[in-house]
């Protein structure tokens, strides 16, 4: 992957070859991160909007609140620690909305070189000239109707819909309705695009959900300039959308976003028959590191043990802070067996990461499964997670640094 090291001296040095160690070099293209020296935070905020990227800002400093209150995304005190950093937010699970088919996702517009623009256009002419307009900015595709429409939406998650009112069959209005109906796109941008350019069209295009409407005929200058707006608009209602949903301190999502997903993992696990683990885990000592070292070191404690929980997860996992020193991971198509192996690797892991960072970083984990027939009551997520709370609730009171599974209710 690409990082961008931002700064020059001896700094920016040390970073480069701790991000080399870790697999990260700077090239040229895209980045997918920022690097940089606390002084260097402002030019790098600016270089992250010019490129109009939403990867990560990690900055080298030992006053981490300060950098991200500044507007860094996370922090490191060292060359080392801000590359074990920036590779573990790059490897961090996407937050993603669970969807009805265990199918694979289609690629999301973060991983693309060029935003994707779908052009609904009945008039073939048109179509043409709009497609050869948009093309040397952005990768296009285009259809004449909308029925047709609503179809490759689905399946390709464009970045923004260039939607005629007027189409055979089914008007713009109805496939902008349709859009807004599928999970896949309801928050896909739109701009319609139509001759009829009086007031009550406008309002009733807006009212529907669309993001701008373009009134025919229309120079080159104005629709990319319509389109450009757009896909800001767009990349920065994601990047604060993303933001609610993040832990500031650890990159993991947060309790907000690990709720939404819970009842969507048991939802699944219902549907398909698959089994479900959930794994608590708990930081074991954190006051003792704050009195005897200080909140720093508490809040590197902290960050260790979200980077060690990251080392153990599945594609398919998902994990996030739920609070305080306590974290939670969701474990889809996983039994009970399997679960309490996977929470002893992650003790094992602590440890390691724990020496790592100077630290004494342990963990009690608690550990719960269902089975499809469980998932049958409405309060399933509720049980499962409580449940999982009361095995780490045993954990504490065993000894700490263990792992207990919870008993099976029947």
């Amino acid at each position: 992957m690409n990082v961008r090291v931002v700064g020059a001296g001896e700094p920016a040095q040390a970073l480069r070859s701790a991000l080399a160690g870790v697999g990260l070099i700077e090239r040229s293209g895209e980045p997918a991160a920022f690097v940089c020296a606390l002084d260097d935070l402002p030019r790098a905020i600016a270089m992250r909007e010019l490129s109009q990227v939403t990867g990560p800002i990690v900055v080298l400093t030992d006053d981490a609140a300060s950098a991200i209150e500044a507007g860094a995304d996370d922090a490191g005190g060292t060359p080392r620690e801000v590359a074990r950093r920036v590779s573990a937010r790059l490897r961090a699970p996407k937050l993603a909305r669970a969807e009805e088919a265990p199918a694979a996702e289609p690629a999301s517009p973060g991983k693309r070189q060029k935003p994707l623009i779908l052009v609904v256009e009945d008039d073939e002419d048109a179509r043409v000239v709009l497609t050869e307009l948009l093309r040397p900015r952005y990768d296009v595709d285009a259809v004449g109707d909308g029925e047709t429409a609503l179809k490759r939406a689905a399946e390709l998650n464009p970045d923004l819909v260039l939607l005629d009112l007027f189409l055979p069959g089914m008007d713009g209005f109805g496939a902008l309705t349709g859009l807004r109906r599928n999970s896949r796109t309801a928050d896909t941008p739109v701009i319609f695009l139509s001759a009829q350019g009086d007031a009550e069209t406008k309002s009733q295009g807006l009212s529907l959900g669309a993001a701008d409407y373009l009134a025919k005929p229309f120079s080159e200058q104005e629709l990319m300039a319509r389109v450009d707006r757009t896909l800001k608009l767009a990349a920065q209602k994601e990047h604060f959308r993303a933001l609610a949903q993040t832990d500031g301190l650890t990159g993991l999502p947060n309790f907000r976003s690990f709720h939404a997903r819970l009842e969507e993992e048991v939802a699944r696990a219902h549907r398909y028959g698959h089994p479900l683990s959930c794994a608590m885990v708990d930081l074991d000592g954190l006051k003792e590191i704050n009195d005897r070292l200080g909140h720093a070191a508490g809040n590197r404690a902290i960050v260790a043990l979200a980077d060690a929980v990251r080392e153990e997860l599945r594609d398919t996992d998902f994990a996030a802070r739920y609070g305080g020193d306590e974290f939670v991971v969701l474990l889809p198509q996983t039994g009970e067996s399997q679960a309490a192996q996977f929470a002893e690797r992650l003790r094992r892991q602590l440890i390691e990461v724990g020496k790592t960072a100077g630290l004494p970083v342990r963990g009690s984990i608690g550990v719960a499964a269902v089975d499809s027939q469980e998932l049958d009551s409405p309060d399933a997520a509720e049980d499962l997670l409580r449940r999982a709370d009361e095995a780490l609730y045993r954990a504490k009171r065993s000894g700490r640094d263990r792992v207990e599974v919870a008993h099976v209710e029947h």
